[in-house]
């Protein structure tokens, strides 16, 4: 039975969430039209200025007032310091809204945030900067191209696959092909956005993995819970909730080099913003030396320096390492990180929480394997990508 205090903060917290989520759409009104622009004056040469429209909003006072409420019930229930610590996450996200385009503010905030290349990860039995594994993994792997051959929409194509793993997890879910989408692919709470184009056969198998037998399950487990917590998310949850869906990616024989250059140069550019980098050198420097694309520099970049530098994306390279490391030694396991939006910090006292009877089973548990072949499209051993296991093995013995 939840106490009033319980009910009282959980309602607070949902509240601040609701505006704390908005961030990533909000850093740039304009995005695919910008984006469009700037390959356009790629092509031709010209210096590449971008021109962001932010959203208009700022958060709205009552939503401070429910932050400052949250933390005042957060000690009268139990797990109370977790929800302190994620209460700390969502003033910095609240923050960072109020700061959108002006660099000056933005970017300290999102370096403490999300994190730069500064901070050490586990490898082997050292701690390396995770600017140094994504340099190394940079100059290591290899990443070929896969041919686009599935559209968003029809029969079949990413949208199939999408809603075959949701029918296979037991989930209720929307797929939505979103014109304006700048990611590839999005999830919310029970919806799937696509964008309108077409996507290679591993790569749209690997998005169905990651935002439905990740994101999605994690989320649906989360709304089950009694305590709200599992839901919004504990401190640190969105670094490893990405690592989660990236290691099941892995596990599904998905991942591939081209996927991992990605997670390092995401790394790469979001030292670049704090660096201070204009984007056009960016963009040059990550074709010239680092061999992306025009198309796949500006995407790159864009991530980075959108909102005025909200550099969120080094959160996926260090996930995956962190879950990758834990799930290995056996410190967690894909069910534990998908019993919500939770944290590899988060497990222990969650696990006394379930113990105490806080916390109920996860009703969804889907396996990878009959998931990859309710699609119709499963994966073998002739279309598994080359294994990138040598250069963190490399890593870890250097």
């Amino acid at each position: 039975m939840r106490t009033r205090a319980q009910l009282e903060l959980d309602a607070r917290m949902r509240r601040v969430t609701d505006v704390a989520r908005r961030l990533p759409a909000m850093t740039a009104r304009n995005g695919r039209a910008e984006r469009e622009r700037l390959r356009a004056d790629y092509a031709a040469g010209r210096r590449l200025q971008p021109r962001w429209e932010r959203a208009p909003e700022g958060v709205p006072r009552h939503v401070r007032h429910a932050l400052d409420e949250a933390r005042a019930l957060a000690p009268e229930v139990p797990a109370g310091e977790l929800y302190l610590a994620r209460l700390d996450e969502l003033e910095l996200e609240l923050e960072l809204i109020d700061a959108l385009g002006d660099a000056k503010r933005v970017r300290p905030l999102a370096a403490r945030r999300f994190g730069t290349g500064r901070e050490a990860v586990p490898i082997g039995a050292r701690r390396l900067p995770l600017a140094e594994i994504a340099e190394r993994l940079l100059e290591e792997v290899a990443g070929p191209p896969e041919e686009p051959t599935l559209p968003a929409e029809g029969e079949p194509s990413l949208a199939s696959i999408v809603r075959a793993f949701a029918a296979a997890a037991g989930l209720d879910v929307e797929v939505r092909v979103e014109p304006g989408l700048v990611a590839n692919a999005a999830a919310g709470e029970r919806t799937v956005f696509l964008a309108d184009r077409r996507f290679g056969r591993r790569e749209a198998l690997r998005l169905g993995v990651h935002e439905v037998l990740g994101h999605l399950v994690a989320a649906a487990n989360g709304r089950s819970q009694p305590l709200a917590l599992l839901s919004v998310g504990t401190a640190g949850s969105v670094a490893d909730q990405e690592g989660l869906a990236i290691l099941l990616e892995e596990q599904a024989g998905l991942l591939d080099g081209r996927r991992v250059r990605t997670f390092a140069a995401r790394v790469w550019v979001t030292d670049r913003v704090h660096a201070g980098a204009p984007f056009d050198e960016v963009v040059h420097l990550l074709v010239g030396e680092l061999g992306f694309t025009g198309d796949e520099a500006i995407a790159l970049a864009e991530r980075g320096f959108r909102g005025g530098g909200v550099a969120r994306d080094a959160v996926y390279l260090r996930g995956w390492l962190r879950v990758r490391r834990a799930v290995a030694e056996g410190v967690a396991d894909v069910e534990a990180l998908r019993q919500g939006r939770v944290s590899l910090d988060a497990l222990p006292q969650l696990r006394r929480l379930r113990e105490a009877g806080a916390l109920r089973p996860s009703p969804f548990q889907p396996s990878l394997a009959r998931s990859l072949s309710a699609t119709g499209f499963g994966t073998s051993a002739s279309t598994s990508p080359p294994s990138f296991a040598a250069s963190l093995m490399r890593l870890e013995e250097t």
